[in-house]
């Protein structure tokens, strides 16, 4: 049993190490290897979503419900657990062109459930927090106190601190100002103040968006680096290489 774990973990090895290689090579050039492992990758992502909606939400939901009220020992609402085999039905109806209208009122509901949320995530985890950061950014208990010891220059950074934190929010928010368009004008008219704070926000959006596509790069690079240090010590495991 020890021999074919070790034999399984060493198979597991080099085909890690080969799909490895196999994506790196789209750096030369796209090939049909390299589009096979890509496919092979798109499956196992599938199935594994697949299987984690299956486990975690259809059989403790649905199933188990179904067999439970089936033995008698259900302690679920029959209407309850009829709702949700209806719209499980409905929603199953989707898998053929005839039926296919059916299921979407539930496919509608599942949207708008979906948008719900991520519009109250993004206001409560991002507009909120955002707000707060922005309004909170003067710290005036840490700005008495500076100036009640003398430290001026701490004082001097606070409301430094402070100040560029509010016009990059209030320049940001001006670059997304669209005016009424005039007649005969494709461009909506804003006044010269807001064109001038929208250039400034421009410089913001731009210096925020390097920071991003530097922290995707990095996070990237890290990657690289790790898959490289793992072929290398798929490497030395190869008979003869010390």
């Amino acid at each position: 049993m020890a021999l074919d774990a070790e034999l399984l973990s060493q198979i597991g090895l080099w085909a890690a190490a080969v799909l490895t290689l196999v994506t790196l090579s789209y750096a030369i050039g796209d090939h049909p290897i390299f589009r096979t492992v890509l496919y092979l990758f798109i499956g196992v992502a599938a199935g594994y979503a697949a299987a984690v909606a299956l486990q975690d939400v259809v059989l403790p939901h649905l199933v188990y419900p179904l067999l439970d009220e089936i033995a008698g020992t259900s302690s679920m609402d029959v209407m309850e657990l009829g709702v949700r085999a209806g719209l499980s039905l409905l929603l199953l109806a989707k898998l053929s062109p005839r039926t296919a209208r059916l299921g979407n009122p539930v496919t509608a509901l599942l949207a708008g459930i979906g948008a719900a949320l991520a519009i109250g995530g993004a206001v409560q985890g991002t507009i909120l927090p955002q707000i707060g950061a922005a309004a909170g950014i003067f710290d005036v208990s840490a700005l008495d106190l500076a100036l009640q010891g003398g430290y001026y220059g701490e004082s001097i950074q606070i409301i430094f601190d402070g100040s560029i934190v509010l016009l990059a929010t209030v320049s940001t928010l001006a670059y997304f100002h669209f005016g009424a368009a005039s007649r005969g004008k494709q461009e909506p008219l804003r006044s010269i103040f807001i064109d001038a704070l929208a250039w400034v926000g421009s410089i913001f959006i731009a210096i925020a968006l390097a920071a991003l596509f530097s922290g995707v790069l990095l996070a990237a690079l890290g990657a690289l680096i790790e898959r490289v240090v793992f072929l290398q010590d798929a490497a030395l495991l190869l008979p003869g290489v010390p």
